[in-house]
C-alpha cells in the first residue's frame, strides 16, 4: 500500500541503516541529556559517515529521520520539557487570540507577517500564522491564500521523501490526489 516506500526500503539500503538509526539514536540521546529540544535535534540535520559506505541507506534514512527524532524525543522527555513546553497547554483559539492582541485586532499583521515567513522559506511557521490569522479573521481572502500557498510549499518540500507529511498538508489543502501512475 505504500509503493514510495516499498521502492526505497531495499535489502541493499537495509545493512546501511540500521547502524545509521543506531549513530542517530546515540547522538538524539547525548542532545535530549543535554537539554536540547527537539527543534535543535531536528536542525542538526544528522547525516551519519556510514552512508557513504551505503547509498542505498540514504533515502530510507531521510524518510525516517525526523518521524524517529520526534518519537524517540517524545519517549525520553515526556509530556514536560525543560524548555517549558507542555506545562501549560494552550489551545489554538487562545494563541491566535494573544497573537491578534499583538496584531491590533486586524487581518494585515497576520498577513504580513506570513508572506515574510512565506519569502524566508519557513512555510511551517507561515503556516501557523495564517491558521491563527484565519481563527481570528475567518473571512480574509490574503490569509486563506497565504495558507494555502504555504501548505503547497510544504508538500513541495515532503513530496519527495516524506509521504506522510505530503498527504497530510495535501489533504489540509483540500488537494486531489490520484493514484500514481
Amino acid at each position: 500500500g505504500h509503493t514510495v516506500l516499498t521502492e526505497l526500503f531495499t535489502v541493499e539500503a537495509v545493512s546501511g541503516l540500521l547502524p545509521a538509526v543506531g549513530e542517530l539514536r546515540e547522538r538524539a540521546l547525548a542532545g535530549i541529556s543535554a537539554g536540547e529540544t527537539l527543534a535543535d535535534l531536528l536542525a542538526a540535520n544528522v547525516l551519519p559517515g556510514i552512508l557513504r559506505e551505503h547509498p542505498a541507506a540514504v533515502g530510507p534514512y531521510l524518510a525516517i529521520r525526523d518521524h524517529f527524532l520526534q518519537r524517540l524525543h517524545h519517549q525520553h522527555t515526556g509530556y514536560w520539557h525543560s524548555d517549558g513546553q507542555g506545562l501549560e497547554p494552550i489551545a489554538p483559539a487562545h494563541r491566535a487570540a494573544a497573537l491578534d492582541l499583538l496584531a491590533g485586532g486586524k487581518p494585515g499583521p497576520f498577513a504580513g507577517t506570513a508572506r515574510a515567513l512565506l519569502a524566508q522559506r519557513d512555510h511551517a511557521l507561515a503556516l501557523e500564522i495564517a491558521t491563527a490569522g484565519l481563527a481570528r479573521h475567518p473571512g480574509d481572502p490574503g490569509l486563506k491564500e497565504l495558507r494555502q500557498q504555504a501548505l503547497y510549499r510544504l508538500m513541495a518540500r515532503h513530496q519527495p521523501q516524506d509521504p506522510f507529511r505530503f498527504l497530510i498538508y495535501a489533504e489540509m489543502a483540500g488537494a486531489e490526489i490520484g493514484p500514481a501512475a
